[in-house]
């Protein structure tokens, strides 16, 4: 298996090929690659968070949970429970000397940074089995015959190539594409443009939009009034602000899609279902920290066209719920959020786009609002050699697969196939006798 990206999905998949070899269900081998640092989109260099954005959820939900490995390994699943505990956020905070003090504290809430610094630390310790490369994918295509992927990986010495039977594509993707002229270009920036680049923003304050009403845009908010303290913000949302809900009944769905028989509902409803409570909406502690910010407001609209305004300044033309309106800031910043398609895209020749579809049916060329055939592997259906997405399984896998609502689920639904292609199925019932596991 190889892993496009090394963040929290990469790091829970590593942690469970590290359990799986060590207790004897294996061999596994996994290669991650990764093109600037592990855990890049949270330790705030790189990616779309500054690192000091609150954690939308609690850190006890790690990359082992929900911890309920029997659903998909039977007998053997608590002994994987048991070796996944040893990367835990609890174990992490201890090898910190932190955990008592966390605790006392009522298990506050994190910065993406201290959640990054955890990822980190556990990717440097899931090895069983695990390879990390350097590098960044360019191409991806189907071996000759069909039956593998080949992956050309840019390293700093020179290119690579290598092997393998199941590809995972991680990370946010490509950011969506932007209406706008093109002599307004130098004015406008993405979600994931580089902190450095936000920099050549005057420090006597601008007038700046906000196009997009989900994490990213409060994320890119909340990055800017602390960079640039004395500039005005405007976000344009299609949705009135909302923030997000987080009942019993609402966080079981995301951590155990099945027990509501998530596959077996209509569309609709797991449509309304992941916009009302994971896209779309802002983690209610940053929503506090602006609701009384005079430098912040927001506008409901969507972003239409970005064009030449008076001056230096930008125009932004939205469709609210009036009709077509105009206004003019002085600079715009894209935070509709990340298209992973266009990722495929990018990383496909025309030929492996081609198999792709004929396989598995229109993906590029869908019509908008077409649901993307994701199996319960998380693996586009149809397609082999495998090709796993987690990102694209939220509508129809569950809502936590495209984020951190269930990495320990993610993957053992990764992992399912390969560990059956290699033991056989697990259930309580096959007598298996597996390794007990013994940690430092």
């Amino acid at each position: 298996m190889l892993i496009v990206g090394a963040g929290a999905k990469a790091a829970g998949i590593a942690v469970k090929v590290h359990v799986l070899n060590e207790l004897g269900l294996g061999p596994i081998s996994l290669k991650i690659v990764e093109g600037t640092e592990r855990a890049a989109s949270w330790l705030g260099l790189n990616g779309m968070t500054s690192g000091e954005e609150p954690l939308a959820v609690t850190p006890i939900k790690d990359i082992g949970f929900p911890y309920q490995s029997h659903r998909e390994f039977g007998e053997a699943g608590e002994a994987i429970d048991a070796g996944a505990q040893a990367f835990s956020w609890q174990r992490y905070m201890i090898a910190r000397r932190r955990y008592a003090r966390w605790i006392d504290a009522g298990s506050p809430s994190v910065r993406h940074r201290d959640y990054g610094e955890y990822l980190t630390w556990v990717l440097s310790r899931a090895t069983g089995g695990v390879e990390h490369v350097a590098g960044r994918v360019e191409r991806a295509e189907l071996e000759e015959g069909g039956e593998g992927w080949s992956v050309e990986v840019a390293e700093p010495g020179g290119s690579s190539r290598h092997s393998c039977g199941a590809l995972v594509l991680t990370g946010p993707g490509v950011h969506r594409a932007f209406p706008h002229e093109p002599e307004v270009a130098s004015r406008l920036f993405h979600c994931d443009s580089r902190r450095d680049e936000f920099a050549r923003l005057p420090d006597d304050g601008c007038d700046l939009a906000i196009a997009g009403g989900g994490e990213s845009a409060l994320s890119c908010v909340m990055f800017l009034r602390g960079l640039k303290p004395k500039s005005r913000f405007t976000i344009y949302t299609p949705m009135l602000p909302l923030s997000r809900g987080e009942s019993f009944l609402e966080n079981r769905v995301f951590s155990d899609p099945d027990v509501v028989e998530w596959e077996q509902l209509d569309l609709q409803t797991r449509r309304d279902f992941v916009k009302h409570s994971d896209r779309g909406v802002f983690d209610p502690p940053s929503l506090g920290a602006i609701a009384y910010d005079d430098r912040v407001r927001f506008l409901t609209g969507r972003v239409v066209d970005v064009g030449r305004g008076e001056g230096e300044r930008v125009r932004v033309e939205y469709e609210s719920p009036g009709g077509a309106v105009s206004a003019e800031h002085d600079f715009v910043v894209n935070c509709t959020g990340f298209d992973l398609l266009a990722q495929m895209r990018e990383l496909f020749p025309a030929p492996t786009q081609a198999e792709v579809e004929e396989r598995v049916g229109p993906l590029w060329e869908a019509t908008r609002g077409t649901e993307i055939p994701i199996g319960r592997f998380l693996e586009l259906e149809g397609m082999r050699p495998r090709l796993q997405i987690p990102g694209l399984a939220g509508l129809s896998q569950g809502p936590g697969f495209a984020n951190l609502g269930a990495l320990g689920l993610l993957s053992n639904r990764v992992l399912q196939p390969l560990v059956a292609e290699l033991t056989g199925p697990l259930d309580a019932d096959d007598g298996m006798q597996y390794k007990s596991l013994s940690f430092e």
